[in-house]
């Protein structure tokens, strides 16, 4: 069926709808007297639920008939109504209501169900009042006709199905039929008529249901004298849900189902959804199919908001023959290996007979015996050495390096054995320890490598160094003394302007340096070009740090300052005699790092220094420096601590008339222009050139006022 022709009914539907709810409500003197107090209605015969509908069709069966009992507790009762608007029950009219339903239902072209329903009252008992009173024997109701239309979906086995569907009342009382027929059994006045939708499905065991529709019903009341609040019937809006756990394999089904109903058309007094004209019932619901033949079900509710024909508790039993379609499962071979399905553990795949019945009818690809499912190396056979991997069944024992030792064998599994195997571990070659390329069996320092110079006379040993000097015995003309690499073979390795020893590039004497300046005295150019030479003969040496240090005179910052200058200007220096930038870097420690005393003018003069230290390869921690007392310290201004005068100026006079002896490390050949033409200058101020600061500090001796005087004068000369 098509959406068009779904809208088609839709405005049918609603157009019935219009009409009926067009009808005005009655007034008291135009109530029909009595009607139908039954408010359940039984669902079509095998169907899974009692009261929501869930219509089934061809698809499902042809044919369905059973018999509901339904017993309902005070189904119709009369009290009095509070002024707070509660409700006091006084008389029980209809106290017990026993009824038989009797149904039938027939679906054709798979889509077309029809159904009819016939209530007989067993018994009532009550009492009567106000003109009320319980059926005396068994009663016929009205019986009940209906029709569902699947428009598209199947309610048992879509997850989502619509059904569009209408129901007739046929009154008996208003045909004459009084034999039988009481007036707590059938309405009297028109035809009753139900139209509804039913929006259901199933889907991975639940089965649901919705169905909304409204009852057109002549308004009719019960009883005289009494309120028309709680009395009366009328057209009314029905809603239902229901949803339970189905397994249509084990053939039952468990859930809740809800009905509530609500009047909008009847009387004067009619509110919709107010207490006395709302009903609401809940129901939990079981269902079984025996034998696929014969439908079971039970029930039991309660009456939670109650109009005439709700009652307070009520109890449903359900039986009848509804046969279920069952699903022929016929003898197959699905994958055509001659293996039946039913003894085929994978029905589904060509295998083989292996007498297992876990597996047997698996595929085995490669014939040795794992079936694929469970073989990691399906394709491989597992051969004569299987691995014992259990975590690899069915898989050949490896040989991952391909040396032809398995790997379970094989004490090198990633490494091949190699032309030469070692005898002692099976798979494995033989080993080069120090990775020098001389292998363990032929080399005679195995943890030691070979190195760039490698012993001639030892093979796989590094040539001899016995002064630690860095230069190789085989190569050192001075083998027994520290000294450094040198051009000349003969002097190679001999004590020298340099010595390589404890870590440190040694020099026999100071850097020199301008008074106050990072500028490098001429007289400094060849040891520092000793110590480019030691590290051109020495490349092992990757990284030295050329480091100032100053002592504890002047201001620490500016002492760090301007080591820090001198350190980089040595660096400058050899990187122009040829030395890589990258070798070296520089740091100024200033008065951070003393080796001696500070309080005395010689452990000051022992502290003003240049050191080289190897950092590249790493040194040991104890690695000392060069002892202070080793060191000569040169006169001059810069590196003089003396403030005496008349040693001040001896020591000048020692110093005057060297032309040009400082030089800018920038340009180390360039001779201090300004060295000559501040001879003058120098002996107009003797006093203040003993006094003045350098970035080492100050005068020791001065008294207090002077020392004032030259902090002053250092500050702004900085």
């Amino acid at each position: 069926m098509s959406w068009r022709s779904i809208a088609s009914c839709l405005r049918v539907v609603g157009a019935v709808c219009a009409v009926l709810l067009s009808v005005q409500n009655a007034s008291a003197q135009d109530l029909n007297r009595g009607f139908a107090v039954n408010r359940y209605e039984p669902t079509s015969a095998g169907e899974w639920s009692f009261w929501v509908d869930h219509p089934w069709y061809s698809q499902t069966r042809y044919f369905a008939a059973g018999i509901t009992l339904n017993y309902a507790h005070n189904p119709l009762v009369f009290g009095a109504v509070g002024s707070d608007g509660s409700f006091s029950p006084r008389l029980s009219v209809i106290e017990h209501q026993f009824l038989g339903h009797v149904d039938v239902a027939g679906s054709f072209l798979d889509r077309i169900q029809i159904n009819g329903s016939l209530p007989i009252t067993f018994l009532e008992r009550g009492v009567k009042a106000a003109g009320a009173e319980p059926a005396n024997g068994v009663a016929v109701g009205d019986p009940r006709l209906g029709l569902w239309v699947r428009l598209f979906g199947q309610p048992y086995k879509s997850a989502v199905s619509l059904s569009l569907g209408a129901q007739v009342w046929i009154p008996l009382r208003s045909f004459g039929l009084n034999s039988g027929v009481s007036l707590s059994s059938s309405d009297e006045g028109v035809l009753r008529v139900l139209p509804k939708l039913a929006l259901g499905g199933y889907a991975k065991h639940i089965l649901w249901s919705f169905t909304a529709g409204f009852q057109y019903r002549p308004a009719a009341q019960i009883g005289a004298g009494v309120d028309l609040a709680g009395s009366t019937v009328g057209s009314e809006l029905q809603l239902g849900a229901a949803i339970s756990y189905a397994d249509f394999e084990r053939r039952f089904a468990v859930g809740p189902e809800a009905i509530l109903a609500t009047q909008v058309m009847g009387t004067d007094s009619t509110k919709p959804f107010y207490r006395d004209f709302t009903s609401l019932e809940v129901l939990l619901a079981g269902h079984y199919n025996i034998a696929h033949q014969v439908n079971v079900g039970i029930a039991g509710g309660v009456g939670l908001l109650r109009q005439p024909g709700t009652p307070d508790g009520r109890v449903l039993l359900r039986i009848g023959y509804a046969p279920m379609k069952e699903e022929k499962k016929p003898v197959l071979d699905r994958d055509h290996d001659g293996i039946l399905d039913a003894d085929d553990a994978c029905p589904d795949d060509v295998g083989i007979a292996t007498g297992n019945p876990n597996t047997n009818g698996c595929p085995d690809r490669d014939r040795d015996g794992v079936i694929d499912r469970l073989d990691i190396c399906p394709d491989v056979h597992k051969g004569d050495k299987p691995d014992p991997d259990s975590k690899r069944l069915g898989c050949p024992a490896g040989d991952r390096d391909k040396d032809g030792v398995i790997d379970p064998e094989d004490q090198c599994v990633d490494v091949p054995k190699g032309e030469r195997p070692d005898p002692k571990r099976l798979g494995c070659p033989v080993g080069d320890l120090d990775k020098d390329g001389v292998l363990d069996p032929d080399d005679q320092c195995v943890d030691v490598p070979k190195g760039d110079k490698p012993d001639p006379n030892r093979l796989g040993c590094p040539a001899g160094d016995r002064d630690k000097d860095l230069v190789v015995d085989p190569e050192d003309a001075c083998p027994d003394k520290p000294g450094a690499p040198d051009p000349d073979p003969k002097k190679n390795g001999c004590p020298g302007a340099t010595t390589i020893t404890d870590g440190q590039i040694k020099i026999i004497e100071p850097v020199f340096f301008a008074t106050n300046k990072d500028v490098i005295l001429k007289r400094s150019f060849p040891v520092l070009e000793a110590v480019a030479n030691s590290l051109k003969g020495s490349p092992t040496i990757k990284k030295v740090e050329v480091q100032g240090h100053t002592d504890n005179r002047g201001k620490a910052a500016y002492n760090r300052d301007l080591s820090a200058r001198r350190a980089a200007s040595v660096v400058r220096f050899l990187v122009e005699k040829g030395i890589d930038a990258n070798r070296l870097q520089s740091k100024g420690y200033g008065p951070d790092q003393p080796i001696a005393d500070n309080k005395s003018a010689k452990g000051r003069e022992r502290n003003r220094r240049v050191d080289f230290v190897i950092i590249d390869p790493a040194q040991p921690k104890d690695v000392q420096v060069k002892k202070a007392s080793e060191t000569a310290v040169p006169v001059s201004e810069d590196q003089s601590d003396s403030s005496d005068g008349k040693k001040g100026k001896k020591d000048r006079k020692g110093k005057k008339g060297k032309k040009g002896d400082a030089v800018e490390s920038g340009s180390a050949d360039k001779a201090d222009a300004g060295d000559g033409e501040s001879k003058k200058k120098k002996r107009k101020s003797k006093k203040d050139a003993a006094e003045a600061a350098d970035g080492d500090g100050g005068d020791d001796k001065a008294d207090g006022k002077k020392k004032k005087h030259h902090r002053r004068k250092k500050d702004k000369s900085a």
